[in-house]
């Protein structure tokens, strides 16, 4: 069973500019993406093959564009994987009968969050200020940045957690949402209900 906990950050200014300049470079990077899978013709391959050509053309792009070598590499890989969820999310709109489009190019204010995805953060529960928590990320804006979180409920240990995705909410603030797997609950019997 997968289930998502979300949490306050309380970043300085210089942490949420960081995370700013990342969320805008994964932007990009999804905006560049795009362009490229809709270039490839759909004879190509299946819609995972071809998401998959384009996000392993991921270290030849970070030679003309140095900027994605200060983003964790699964945080870009993880963007340019939206592309094939949206296209199905959009898939399944379209079954059941709704009027779709295709995917377009996303403004600034349109993209709201990244991913971490199995490696690149740390949670500390107890070493932040005020009795709080701290997020370690890696290669935020090519730094390992320590962002106080603001823990109001208990986290198992951090060995479960598969993802880390932060996303700046229109007001500003900015949310942490924990991907954490566990064990299915056993189900109580009837007589005990």
């Amino acid at each position: 069973m997968k289930y998502s906990p979300r949490y306050r950050l309380l970043p300085t200014t210089e942490q949420r500019e960081a995370m700013d300049w990342t969320r805008n470079t994964v932007r990009q990077t999804y905006n560049h993406a795009l362009r490229e899978f809709n270039q490839i013709p759909e004879d190509a391959g299946t819609l995972r093959q071809r998401v998959w050509s384009v996000r392993d053309t991921l270290p030849t792009m970070k030679n003309w564009w140095p900027d994605l070598k200060q983003v964790y590499s699964t945080v870009l890989q993880k963007a340019i994987e939206r592309i094939r969820d949206n296209i199905e999310s959009l898939g399944k709109l379209k079954a059941k009968g709704y009027n779709v489009g295709s995917l377009n190019w996303k403004k600034p204010r349109e993209f709201r969050s990244f991913t971490y995805r199995q490696s690149g953060f740390e949670l500390d529960k107890k070493s932040g200020p005020n009795n709080r928590g701290l997020l370690v990320l890696k290669k935020l804006k090519g730094e390992t940045r320590e962002i106080p979180i603001r823990l109001h409920r208990n986290l198992p240990d951090h060995e479960t957690i598969k993802e880390v995705t932060l996303k700046k909410e229109p007001t500003g603030a900015w949310y942490v949402s924990f991907c954490i797997k566990t064990d299915e609950p056993e189900k109580p019997a009837p007589e005990d209900i």
